[in-house]
């Protein structure tokens, strides 16, 4: 599962987005957007078959496991307090910083071995390639090339099944998202 944390998951209205990641940490994860976020996250969760084995990767400028020290690892979906303890630390994470699909799907390529499945849980096209650079708003078109990048380095005939949440200004995201469900 790789799931969006970066700051644009706290609110649908980019306004609200600024107020949001202004306030104190407990306040951000009570945000909305971010509160169905999770719930979507672990609701994915609960539909993972007992004999399975899962990751989680939180992401925003990177990627990192919600489970501390078990990156690259595989986590066992039938031990009932791994997938729960999952899910638990994916709600400490407090949403910021921009979006870079390119180290999200840089994890799904290091995973041994590959997964079979991948769900995506995010709300719209990258904001950052590799690294941040100086500016802080992207052309949509930009965006755009970031995400075809980044689909670039996706493994091949790996299904990705993409929850795309509502997200202010980004009309190129649902049929960019709609093209990587099909691929």
């Amino acid at each position: 599962i790789l799931f969006d944390a970066s700051a644009s998951m706290l609110a649908e209205r980019v306004v609200d987005i600024v107020r949001l990641r202004n306030l104190p940490a407990a306040e951000q994860r009570q945000a909305a957007k971010w509160r169905r976020a999770l719930a979507t996250l672990d609701w994915i969760a609960t539909q993972i078959p007992p004999g399975s084995r899962f990751q989680i990767y939180a992401f925003n400028e990177r990627a990192k496991t919600v489970v501390r020290e078990s990156a690259g690892r595989w986590l066992d979906a039938g031990d009932p307090a791994v997938l729960n303890g999952a899910v638990d630390a994916a709600k400490k994470i407090v949403p910021a910083g921009g979006t870079s699909l390119r180290h999200a799907f840089k994890v799904v390529s290091e995973l041994k071995p590959r997964p079979d499945n991948v769900f995506l849980v995010t709300d719209g096209l990258p904001t950052i390639d590799r690294e941040r650079g100086e500016r802080y708003t992207i052309a949509g078109g930009e965006r755009l090339r970031y995400f075809d990048e980044a689909l670039a380095s996706l493994p091949r005939g790996i299904p990705v099944n993409v929850i795309l949440l509502p997200m202010e200004g980004d009309p190129m995201a649902a049929s960019a998202f709609w093209r990587l469900a099909q691929v």
